[in-house]
């Protein structure tokens, strides 16, 4: 992929170090031509290819052949990652998608509503048999992959997931919205249990906003800052507009990295002068969860 500013994330190593600075993974209809000739220009990290939501059953055949031709055609992306999504196995088109993909050379592949570990274990034997085995980005939206979550992120080929509480209201039976038109806070803990199990096993976690105006660009900003607060590591957008916010939530800012640079700066000297009192040149402590962030941080700009 193309080199971009470095996602804020800290605290982890990641299973693939690509996913890890992923900030903005965008999806864009590959049937819609209007749409599909701007993703050159869209300044996102990763683009989603999708089979599922956006391709229409009619058009299911004809979208899957269009993918596998952009699966050769990477320059199109500018070196971006391109992830093709497939439907599920649960629909007429799910195994004729992996096939395809497999066959077509895909590396990384997203695959929907990832209920169990038997699931993706059956995912990545289809694609074996095909000649591929793909990295794979695992998007959580069921009650049942919440709950097993930690047990799906145990698979090696898992580098990513996404949470989307748009297929997850539904099966859990709660509204998607408030009363005061922000989405429901019952998804804290749903995102909390899928964050923390993502990144315990070096698995980057990309979440999304919903509102019911995607042009109130206060209030996604307002969930993509939250969303960041809470530990995801990028977020996901099909409304261009969203991007420029996206990049800017989840890249350090000048002030965060000269900030990093003296805290590590500050640390080492003391430390190697035999100090165990570590102060910043203001008289402000600096602990060692501290200097770690700092030195995480850095690792990520300086790659």
């Amino acid at each position: 992929m193309q080199d971009t500013t470095c996602n804020k994330e800290s605290s982890m190593e990641f299973r693939s170090p690509a996913w890890g600075r992923v900030r903005c993974l965008f999806e864009c209809p590959i049937m819609n031509e209007h749409k599909w000739a701007k993703v050159p220009s869209i300044p996102a990290d990763a683009f989603i290819l999708d089979l599922e939501d956006a391709a229409p059953a009619p058009l299911k055949e004809q979208a899957r052949a269009r993918v596998v031709e952009y699966l050769g055609r990477p320059e199109y992306f500018g070196g971006r990652l391109a992830v093709p999504r497939a439907n599920g196995l649960d629909t007429p088109w799910g195994r004729d998608d992996l096939i395809a993909l497999a066959r077509a050379g895909v590396t990384t592949l997203m695959y929907p509503k990832i209920d169990t570990l038997d699931e993706v274990n059956e995912v990545i034997s289809i694609c074996e048999e095909n000649g591929a085995s793909p990295e794979l980005v695992a998007s959580i939206e069921s009650m049942r992959g919440v709950l097993d979550a930690d047990a799906i992120f145990s698979h090696p080929s898992i580098v990513a997931t996404t949470f989307g509480p748009g297929d997850l209201h539904v099966d859990a039976g709660i509204p998607l919205y408030g009363p005061d038109g922000t989405l429901n806070h019952a998804f804290e803990w749903a995102k909390l249990e899928t964050v923390f199990a993502a990144k315990s096993q070096g698995v980057a976690a990309l979440s999304i906003a919903f509102a019911p105006d995607l042009k109130d660009l206060v209030e996604i900003r307002r969930q993509i800052e939250g969303d960041h607060r809470l530990g995801f590591t990028g977020y996901c957008s099909f409304y261009p507009p969203q991007v420029p916010i996206i990049n800017e939530v989840f890249t350090p800012s000048e002030e965060e990295i000269a900030r990093a640079r003296e805290i590590v700066r500050v640390y080492d000297e003391a430390i190697a002068a035999g100090n165990p009192a570590v102060q910043l040149p203001t008289g402000e402590a600096v602990l060692l969860h501290q200097y770690k962030d700092a030195n995480h941080l850095l690792a990520r700009v300086d790659a």
